[in-house]
């Protein structure tokens, strides 16, 4: 075994503890809040309503909705087939499982994603080996993706992104190992990868169409005949399989178009340089919750080489290799990524701005750079190869810092509209006998119910996000309130809610936490709060 291999073992190591290291330190935000609520077969509106049933509910009773209450699979496929259609139900449904058998706890949901991440390593590597003949491109794929800070941070998200991107490297792996050895096996393999991988993630089809796209390729007319109508088949059965749930998402297409295009349009110059940044974080991400316009003034420092060494790895590739082994990596990157760009120009959005969306590009971009590094530190001469050498570590180590400053954080960029609850637990928590009010979506009382002790209590009337429930805002208050509470805070209010609020006789709102618009409802001096 050589050096190179010794380092790239220690690397695959680290990764893997960085996948295990502090699991339940940050947020458990939005999205895993949703998690926990399909595993354990709750819906929205069934919790929005019990908890807009009672004037005041307690931190409890916001927590119950997030453990296990004996409630089968057939609950948690219910749940998604009912409001969360968007999202197939393979990995609740192994979740709802995992629980059954090691807990409910912040650290034991995310563990199942950390367990399945590690998978990656022996399906890159077999990726790899299909596409190139030299062992080495596998090695330094391991070791790119082993400490990638955005691989990392998928594998400790409750979500099934680790799944996905499993999946999306051995279907991809399987096709060329099926188009190779042109067995029935083969093929029947490919499809339940095809399978498994659209009852993970929708956007399997993608992945699905850019490997029939690659097909077009081969040369000869009976190979091509051959390996098409194989494909061809295998892609059928993997629909035909996938039907049951088809017939949902169909009939809630534009629910599902809503929920993946709900942010506004943003300048086209702001909308390229987060698409560089974006690239960058496959490598390098330091950047924690700063907002996007002030990492933009260190682009032309540190995320603009990432993307001079991308576009020099996918040209090196184009270059070097044979027609269908860099025609399949750029199928591999372009055909999942058109669809969510091309509307964001056209129509406006940011669906090109959820990384999650964007795995199987970055899989295949992180491909061609480690083909590019494995290739020139074999065949470079004595001087260039230290030049290649030196660079590989840059970029290892670079990954590993990021890594190490994310570690120990209780939150980061990931975790969306929960970044700023660290900052809100901690005011509440100051007060003797808090009360929270809000009319925000569920998803963010719960992530943030997660960080607050358990004296706050909660007056509620919720969005539902996900259903068709309309609750109105108004809260009507009576001087038991004042008495009863040291500190009334007033949560991510809509306007409405704020405007009542303003019109009370005798109260007044103080915005105390600008971030996550959190309000203190406080009565004028003439009247004691106690």
């Amino acid at each position: 075994m050589t050096r190179w291999q010794l380092l790239i073992i220690s690397i695959l190591v680290i990764g893997i503890i960085f996948r295990f290291l502090y699991l339940d330190r940050k947020v458990y935000w939005y999205d895993e809040v949703f998690t926990s609520l399909r595993i354990f077969g709750y819906t929205e509106s069934e919790v929005i309503q019990q908890v807009s049933r009672h004037p005041v509910v307690s931190l409890e009773d916001l927590q119950r909705y997030q453990h296990d209450a004996g409630r089968n699979l057939l609950d948690t496929i219910k749940s998604l087939a009912t409001e969360d259609f968007q999202h197939p139900p393979l990995h609740y449904a192994i979740a709802h499982f995992w629980v059954k058998w090691l807990g409910d706890s912040i650290a034991a949901i995310r563990g199942l994603s950390a367990l399945i991440s590690v998978l990656v390593f022996p399906s890159i590597y077999w990726l790899c080996r299909e596409l190139f003949p030299s062992p080495s491109v596998a090695w330094v794929s391991m070791a790119l993706v082993a400490v990638s800070p955005f691989h990392v941070l998928m594998a400790q998200e409750a979500r099934q992104y680790s799944l996905w991107t499993v999946i999306i490297l051995l279907s991809s792996a399987s096709v060329l190992s099926a188009i190779r050895l042109s067995s029935k096996l083969s093929w029947r393999l490919y499809a339940i990868s095809l399978i498994v991988g659209l009852y993970t993630f929708l956007f399997t089809g993608l992945v699905a169409i850019a490997h029939g796209l690659y097909l077009f390729s081969l040369k000869t007319k009976l190979q091509f005949s051959k390996a098409f109508s194989a494909y061809f088949i295998a892609f059928t059965t993997a629909i035909a399989a996938f039907i049951p749930w088809l017939v949902i998402v169909v009939s809630n297409f534009s629910a599902i178009n809503s929920n993946v295009n709900k942010d506004e349009a943003i300048p086209l110059l702001s909308l390229v340089k987060a698409w560089v940044f974006n690239l960058s974080y496959i490598f390098f991400d330091i950047w924690g919750q700063s907002s996007l316009e002030s990492r933009f003034a260190l682009t032309h420092l540190i995320v603009l080489p990432f993307l001079f060494l991308t576009g020099y790895s996918l040209y090196f590739l184009y270059r070097t290799t044979t027609k269908q082994v860099s025609l399949f990596i750029l199928l591999s990157i372009a055909i999942p990524t058109i669809p969510l760009i091309l509307p964001d120009l056209i129509l406006g959005g940011q669906r090109s701005l959820t990384m999650r969306y964007l795995i199987p590009t970055y899989l295949g971009i992180q491909i061609a750079v480690a083909y590019l590094l494995a290739t020139k530190l074999s065949s470079s001469g004595v001087k260039q190869q230290k030049f290649w050498r030196l660079l590989t570590l840059v970029i290892l180590t670079s990954g590993i810092l990021s890594c190490v400053v994310s570690a120990r954080t209780e939150t980061w960029w990931t975790k969306g509209n929960s970044a700023e609850n660290p900052q809100v637990a901690q005011i509440i928590n100051e007060a003797n006998r808090p009360l929270v009010i809000s009319d925000t979506k569920i998803g963010r009382i719960i992530s943030l119910s997660y960080l607050l002790e358990p004296k706050v209590q909660f007056q509620l009337k919720p969005k539902c996000h996900t259903c068709q429930l309309d609750f109105t805002a108004n809260l009507s208050f009576n001087s038991g309130i004042s008495t009863n509470y040291s500190d009334i805070f007033v949560y991510k209010p809509s306007d409405d809610m704020l405007n009542n609020f303003n019109q009370i006789q005798n109260y007044t709102t103080k915005l105390v936490y600008e971030p996550a618009r959190l309000w203190k409802l406080s009565q004028d001096k003439s009247i004691s709060l106690n």
